[in-house]
């Protein structure tokens, strides 16, 4: 055998425990990575036309009416990329959120959470999305959408930081959302 072939096979089987660990546990290889991105969907019908709903969700600097806050700041206006609020919330904590997309064609919004604590919201590089449709026999449907990690990006996270923490608390933020929207638009 030629010594280029011998070097070529004694490289390949320097390598063979390598390629039998990694097609034998694939798993254990991507556990190493740590959290993977978790995502929630609510929705609630909403007894007012989409284009009156749709002016209220698509009014970024302005949704002081999400429950539990207590002023609301803006710059940037509603325009993608350059609006920004900052929340205060009755508890004192503070939320940062950037405007990332705003389609008044199909009615969606999607933003992100620039900052909040853990305390707050357990969970970390937060965005949303929120979209009007028409319901059926008359009113709408929104639709709340959100994409998160937990709180704790590494394996092995503490209980109060886990999968299951960090969803549960973006579902009852997302329920307790759209149940605030729909409170104000049924008001009127």
């Amino acid at each position: 055998m030629p010594a280029s072939r011998r070097a070529i096979l004694a490289a390949l089987l320097r390598l063979a425990p390598l390629a039998a660990f990694c097609c034998a546990a694939p798993g254990a290889a991507l556990a190493a990575h740590g959290t993977t991105p978790l995502k929630v969907a609510e929705e609630i019908a909403i007894a007012a036309p989409p284009a009156a709903v749709w002016a209220v969700v698509s009014d970024f600097e302005r949704w002081d009416w999400l429950p539990g806050v207590a002023k609301i700041a803006g710059t940037g206006g509603n325009v993608p990329d350059q609006g920004k609020i900052e929340l205060t919330l009755d508890t004192g904590a503070t939320i940062a959120a950037s405007l990332t997309k705003l389609d008044a064609e199909r009615m969606s919004l999607g933003y992100h959470l620039d900052r909040v604590d853990l305390k707050t919201l357990p969970a970390t590089n937060y965005s949303g999305v929120v979209t009007v449709r028409p319901a059926e026999g008359g009113g709408s449907i929104v639709e709340w959408k959100s994409r998160f990690y937990r709180g704790y990006p590494l394996n092995n996270p503490p209980p109060e930081l886990s999968d299951d923490v960090a969803v549960a608390a973006v579902t009852a933020m997302n329920r307790a959302n759209l149940a605030a929207l729909k409170a104000k638009l049924e008001r009127r």
